[in-house]
């Protein structure tokens, strides 16, 4: 039975269909909540809410999110080991508690982090089966530091939980359960376990664990560790977790669970779940946060940056950061952002300066006597002879930064501009590719500083995105690959900027190759007389053809852009200059 279809046995004072508790189960819970106010504590009070204590006796993890409770976590008390002691009990849900609260304070922290470990581990395991491995590696670092801080509670803990297991699956424990025993027992140099011996599980945690090193505390090593224990761990994992479908029945002894996305179902031992608890679960901080789309947004596009887009949607939507529906433009956003800057400026007048003394003659203004020159000159002033003024010439002028205009993206779509989003290098996407950067890195910088936007997205046809703020109108239409003529639109050009409430920055993207770019000049010249500005990206050429623009040099700006390198760091700057008169 799915975890999110268990039958949970909720308890709430203001809950007048709770279950009454019995005297064992009520001497649990308070057991279990002084453990969780002492890891609060030494945590120092992080921003968690306090568990949904419940005893399930259907389900077998000691610990999962809830995602009908904003991601809650649910702390179940029922299958806990039999204690006499009430100390016993504090020290084992303590014990629990530190492993789970150091997942949202230590490793993998954020969704982020989580998305690039994630990612690391699909390069040697499959989509499905990297969550398993990346809780792998968090356990083991975050246990190892436990231990580290608390050695004989950490030890305790990981011995009843073995004995636990052996005394409740009389089959045995599965082999990825021994493996997981081993690992701690040289991760902490202990000997823990001398009654498990299987050779193969022992090799197996030598090989994790000498990956770990001494510096698995450093963040900076651990994708490319995660990448090899996947490596290692490939078989092993492949041999204990199954694909099955949703309405399958699980083997003896095994239940099942759902990917993090949602999309299969796995049948695995329960033992491991009581190990690990679920397998697959995200276990980072940003899912227990409220009203943290925007942060989970910026992580996704900071994501983007460093991978692939087929390497993109699955570990991102995994790790819980992939939440606008739409990972293309999501991917692109973050590939693009910062890499273009628009600056308006104004050159105004610097004001008069002294250049030189000479007479001043009667007849010339009043204000212009110089007082103090003239008295140096001489003691007795002679208007025409002693009288003495300052000529004055135009200074420099100094710029004065302007609000970025309307602006208008008119992207070129046709088949000249060829398009492989999914390949694995910048090199191989194509020319759309480089002219889909350069149009979500303008339209970013206009929706960053508060402008409107529209774009007009040409190939046979002149598909429109009217003026607007909302950036995901904007991006959908960027998206829209057409694949045919080129025609430039100058009639919706015009359109667009007439409907602009301002004097409107036009950006054509292009490749240049366009059949009626010889009518379309004078339309252009035209627009920029009329006080538009024009810019021209030239994609896929390291030079412009000065003699085919040669009429349009002094009017429109056009911009080189052979590859996705040359729209680092661009800065499009324009200066209007003007004189008081």
């Amino acid at each position: 039975m799915d975890i999110m279809q268990v039958r949970r046995k909720y308890f709430s004072s203001k809950d007048k269909n709770a279950k009454k508790l019995s005297s064992k189960e009520h001497r649990i819970l308070e057991q279990a909540k002084i453990a969780w106010g002492k890891t609060l504590k030494e945590f120092y009070y992080p921003p968690l809410t306090e568990p949904n204590f419940v005893f399930d006796y259907t389900n077998i993890e000691g610990f999962y999110i809830n995602p009908e409770n904003k991601w809650q976590i649910t702390m179940n008390l029922a299958n806990a080991p039999l204690f006499k002691d009430d100390e016993n009990y504090i020290d084992y849900f303590h014990a629990i508690s530190l492993h789970e609260v150091s997942h949202y304070e230590v490793i993998p922290y954020d969704g982020l982090i989580h998305a690039k470990l994630l990612h690391s581990a699909m390069k040697k395991i499959n989509q499905h089966f990297a969550p398993i491995v990346v809780n792998i590696f968090a356990d083991l670092v975050v246990d190892t530091l436990l231990y580290r801080k608390y050695p004989k509670l950490m030890k305790w803990e990981i011995e009843e939980t073995y004995q636990h297991l052996k005394d409740t699956h009389k089959e045995g424990i599965s082999d990825f359960s021994q493996f997981l025993f081993k690992a701690y027992e040289k991760m902490w140099n202990e000997s823990l376990f001398k009654d498990m011996n299987i050779p193969q599980m022992e090799e197996l945690a030598e090989k994790v664990v000498t990956v770990m090193g001494d510096d698995f505390e450093d963040d900076q090593t651990w994708e490319a560790k995660v990448t090899k224990i996947a490596y290692y761990l490939s078989d092993l994992v492949m041999d204990t977790f199954s694909l099955i479908g949703g309405a399958a029945k699980c083997k003896t002894g095994h239940t099942k669970r759902k990917s993090p996305d949602g999309q299969v179902t796995l049948d695995m031992p329960e033992d491991v779940v009581e190990v690990m608890d679920n397998p697959l679960e995200t276990k980072n901080g940003d899912k227990l946060k409220k009203d943290s789309d925007e942060e989970k947004q910026r992580k996704a596009e900071e994501f983007a940056k460093d991978v692939p887009y087929s390497e993109f949607g699955a570990p991102a939507g995994q790790a819980g950061i992939l939440i606008d529906g739409n990972p293309l433009a999501t991917w692109y956003r973050g590939i693009a952002k910062g890499l273009i800057e628009i600056n308006i400026f104004e050159e105004r007048p610097g004001g008069q300066l002294p250049v030189s003394i000479e007479t001043w003659r009667i007849g010339d203004p009043m204000e212009e006597l110089d007082i103090v020159q003239t008295l140096l000159t001489s003691p007795v002033i002679i208007p025409n002879i002693t009288t003495r003024k300052w000529t004055y010439k135009e200074g420099p002028g100094h710029l004065i930064e302007k609000q970025l205009p309307d602006l208008l993206i008119v992207l070129d779509s046709s088949g000249s501009m060829d398009w492989n989003y999914t390949a694995k290098y910048p090199s191989q996407r194509g020319a759309y590719h480089t002219a889909l950067v350069a149009s979500f890195a303008a339209l970013h910088y206009a929706a960053s500083k508060g402008v409107k936007f529209s774009v007009i997205n040409f190939s046979n046809q002149a598909n429109t995105c009217q003026w607007t703020t909302d950036y995901e109108k904007a991006e959908r239409q960027l998206l829209r690959y057409q694949g045919g003529g080129t025609h430039l639109p100058t009639k919706k050009i015009i359109e667009q900027c007439n409907k602009a409430e301002r004097k409107t920055l036009v950006f054509i993207i292009t490749d240049f190759g366009i059949y009626n770019w010889g009518a379309s000049k004078k339309a252009m010249i035209n627009l920029v007389n009329q006080g538009h500005k024009i810019v021209g990206f030239f994609i896929g050429s390291p030079s412009i053809p000065k003699k085919r623009f040669k009429d349009l040099m002094d009017k429109v700006t056009l911009y080189p852009i052979k590859n996705q390198k040359d729209l680092i760091n661009l800065v499009i700057e324009e200066v209007k200059r003007y004189y008081a008169s």
